[in-house]
């Protein structure tokens, strides 16, 4: 059996590759995170800009004018996350407060969008059941843990509420008497779609960072976390086309 100094696992140039390489990987990964976060605020504030820009445009359907409420809380909640992120890192418990509180509107009003967009008159009763059901839910969940702690149950659960609420919409369209001409041409439907686009990737990274939190590496764990700024990223890119869809019909 070969003994340490054998092997070389003690001797300094290999500690010093070790501590390098976790270093770079340690760079890698926030750089990653860092990446990803800028990609999710870009996005917010570009679907922040278009909303506002648009919101008194004619063109724009009567369900969606006041659609650009949700984008201008995205910014609300974007900001101090920004300074927590590259200046204020001590205010971290603070953000949590702020995410946990928002939490309550991101589902209500997404909720509240995807069942006036459902015209299946059955499905959408169904649906305001489901909603008072989450919200409960929600509620409870927001109370036993503590508020100044990111609370990843409750982003899980009231997103895996507004994926079923998407798929019911869904299903309400193949089963609407008066279909829709051209789904392609329907705000509401780009939406929708990115609410379920976005969530159901949300949902595994979410819970694999709760249970992969004390199991993994920072460096993977930085990873996962970045992978989920994405999601939000990506659902105001869909938002963006919805807006576009409104105004530019002929050109989807």
């Amino acid at each position: 059996m070969k003994n340490n100094s054998e092997r070389g696992d003690f001797s300094p140039e290999n500690l010093w590759f070790k501590f390098y390489t976790c270093g770079e990987i340690e760079i890698m990964s926030r750089s990653l995170a860092l990446f990803f976060f800028d990609f999710q605020a870009c996005c917010i504030f570009l679907s922040f800009f278009v909303s506002l820009k648009l919101r008194k445009n004619d063109r724009i359907p009567n369900y969606m004018k006041g659609f650009f409420w949700y984008p201008i809380a995205a910014v609300v909640v974007l900001i101090p996350n920004i300074l927590t992120s590259y200046f204020l890192r001590d205010m971290r418990s603070w953000l949590s407060i702020i995410l946990n509180v928002s939490l309550v509107f991101h589902y209500c009003f997404l909720s509240l969008f995807i069942i006036r967009a459902t015209l299946n008159k059955a499905i959408q009763i169904f649906l305001k059941t489901m909603f008072a059901v989450f919200l409960v839910l929600l509620f409870f969940l927001l109370s036993v843990y503590d508020i100044k702690q990111d609370n990843t149950l409750a982003f899980g659960i009231t997103n895996f509420g507004l994926m079923v609420f998407s798929l019911l919409y869904y299903f309400s369209l193949l089963n609407n008497t008066t279909p829709i001409i051209n789904l392609l041409k329907e705000p509401s439907f780009w939406i929708i779609t990115g609410v379920f686009f976005s969530m159901s990737l949300h949902i595994p990274v979410l819970f694999s960072m709760g249970y992969l939190h004390d199991k993994i590496s920072l460096a993977n764990f930085r990873f996962l976390m970045s992978a989920s700024m994405v999601c939000y990223g990506i659902m105001h890119l869909f938002f963006i086309k919805a807006y576009l869809c409104a105004i530019h019909p002929q050109k989807v």
